[in-house]
């Protein structure tokens, strides 16, 4: 049925069978993204070889329940990678009006930390999936992944609640980190002008075209007007947005000369990545 809330898993994958594939013995799911590194050509063949296996296996069980599996190839030891695929997925999800949940005990610790930060983040529901034993030989190993899991114990998280930034501070950490480098306080307002943020719809620069010798007492006074109207501007960037955002430890501002220049911080990164807004 068209508009239908649907139950959406995702599973940051490793070298696990057991671990992924269990809670669906007890609950179904309409569609599961597997998130592998089994398309890497910079990592180990054996490893690749490993993860497609198990990649696979899980996709092949969960397809035979009539789930809809979606692999998606993901760096797992790239932590703002893998939170940026998983945060793009939550919010195109989100935005169908699906409920989400987490697996984030099917991968790495390093994958794992960042499956649950993104989970916390945009408030879906984190799972663990609890192991009770490991294999003692390789096939075993093949059969059940790193962990066997006989009992399908689950344990739910409690989602955290952090303190982020405002849309528009959002969108400003976005454009520093696709940006890569300093900005003028300049190119920040032409980023809000372009957001059509209250108050920078307009923006006043200088350069004005009252050139003739008649109208220079206008052109001053024109320019002397638009000076206070983008000093105004500076000044709302700075307090509103800029002061809270370098106050979180996400920016920092630097004068260089007379002009003021923002770059993100790693913390900044981290956040941007969370969004799900970074190409």
């Amino acid at each position: 049925m068209a508009g239908m809330e649907k139950v959406v898993h995702i599973i940051p994958l490793g070298h696990e069978y057991d671990r992924a594939v269990k809670p669906f013995e007890d609950s179904n799911a309409d569609r599961v993204y597997i998130l592998t590194r089994w398309r890497d050509p910079s990592a180990a063949v054996k490893m690749v070889d490993d993860q497609r296996y198990y990649a696979n296996k899980v996709r092949d069980t969960l397809r035979k329940k009539d789930i809809d599996v979606k692999c998606e190839p993901v760096n797992l030891f790239d932590f703002l990678e893998v939170t940026k695929s998983i945060s793009r997925i939550i919010i195109k999800e989100k935005a169908e009006g699906n409920r989400i949940r987490m697996n984030m005990s099917a991968a790495g610790r390093l994958t794992s930390v960042a499956a649950t930060l993104v989970g916390m983040h945009h408030d879906v529901q984190v799972y663990y999936v609890r192991a009770d034993g490991y294999p003692d030989d390789p096939d075993e190993r093949k059969k059940h992944g790193l962990s066997v899991c006989d009992s399908n114990e689950i344990t739910y998280l409690t989602n955290l609640k952090f303190d982020m930034p405002d849309p528009i501070g959002m969108n400003i950490l976005v454009f520093l980190c696709e940006k890569g480098r300093k900005v003028s306080t300049r190119d920040l307002l032409e980023k809000l002008n372009e957001l059509q943020v209250d108050g920078f719809q307009e923006l006043f620069y200088d350069n004005i075209n009252l050139s003739d010798d008649d109208k220079r007492k206008d052109r001053n006074k024109e320019l002397v007007s638009r000076r206070i109207r983008q000093s105004r501007q500076l000044m709302k960037l700075n307090k509103t947005i800029l002061e809270k955002l370098e106050k979180s430890g996400y920016i920092r501002r630097e004068k260089i000369g007379r002009n003021v220049y923002v770059s993100i911080t790693d913390t900044g990164t981290y956040v941007a990545y969370l969004s799900g807004l970074v190409d």
